[in-house]
């Protein structure tokens, strides 16, 4: 029963990760409107218009609903790493640093919201002040692209340990997270462009980085629940197989 209560538990957990990526796609992509980011090279007037007429209020309420979310992403974090350490096992370095990323990462989200919201917070603030904002929120967003790279790679590390016939997460999702977190590098591009792809509102430096890492954390969580519901399945056929063992003749003159 104390197996069955912890198993629903690290679900909980699981959830919040799924949880999270819904209410970004929501808050931050949807009523925030950064499924298109405004661009980095159109001028402080046409940015200051951006944030403190266009799109005001929804950059306010997108990105309340977005650090939100980031803060289920800590519990969701952390079951990861529970997950990885049930393959890893004593001294579990990777699991572990795989879980401070995305601890991390959560922070990271949390104060960049609050950067785009004091963006769009005061109309009467200069065009350089919100400009200067708007671009602290991107290089902190995005060059944190380190943390997301050390949590993919040291997952994929893990998940090369599982030598089950049935592995937690299939090998062809592990050598995508590989691959993966060598291709988020791009992501540094915008401390060194305002157009084109490697800007922060390009497809390098933007949209391939986040559906690498969306995706990677996505499918990942779903395999570590199917995991879970393996490890339900047998603690069931273990429960049966005591009870009858218990009922059965020997064990009843066992029993006394």
């Amino acid at each position: 029963m104390q197996k069955q209560s912890s198993i629903a538990s690290q679900k909980m957990g699981l959830w919040c990760t799924w949880i999270f990526a819904a209410l970004t796609v929501v808050g931050w992509l949807g009523i925030a409107h950064f499924y298109a980011p405004f661009p980095a090279d159109s001028g402080l007037d046409a940015t200051k218009t951006w944030f403190t007429e266009e799109h005001r209020w929804g950059t306010i309420i997108g990105c309340t609903i977005f650090y939100i979310a980031a803060g289920l992403l800590t519990p969701g974090s952390i079951q990861f790493s529970i997950m990885l350490s049930k393959i890893e096992g004593r001294w579990p370095l990777w699991s572990i640093t795989a879980g401070v990323c995305g601890i991390f990462i959560s922070l990271i989200i949390f104060f960049n919201c609050c950067a785009w919201i004091v963006a769009a917070y005061r109309v009467e603030f200069g065009a350089d002040v919100v400009q200067s904002w708007y671009d602290w929120s991107w290089f902190a967003f995005l060059l944190g692209w380190i943390y997301l790279a050390i949590e993919m790679i040291a997952t994929a590390i893990v998940e090369l340990q599982d030598t089950r016939e049935q592995p937690m997460i299939p090998r062809w999702l592990t050598w995508y997270t590989f691959a993966g977190a060598a291709s988020l590098v791009t992501a540094a591009g915008p401390a060194f462009f305002k157009s084109g792809p490697f800007a922060y509102h390009g497809l390098l430096g933007f949209y391939l980085p986040m559906v690498v890492w969306g995706s990677y954390l996505t499918l990942t969580t779903w395999y570590m629940y199917k995991e879970l519901d393996r490890e339900a399945a047998e603690e069931q056929v273990l429960a049966r197989a005591q009870t009858a063992a218990a009922r059965s003749p020997a064990g009843a003159a066992l029993s006394h």
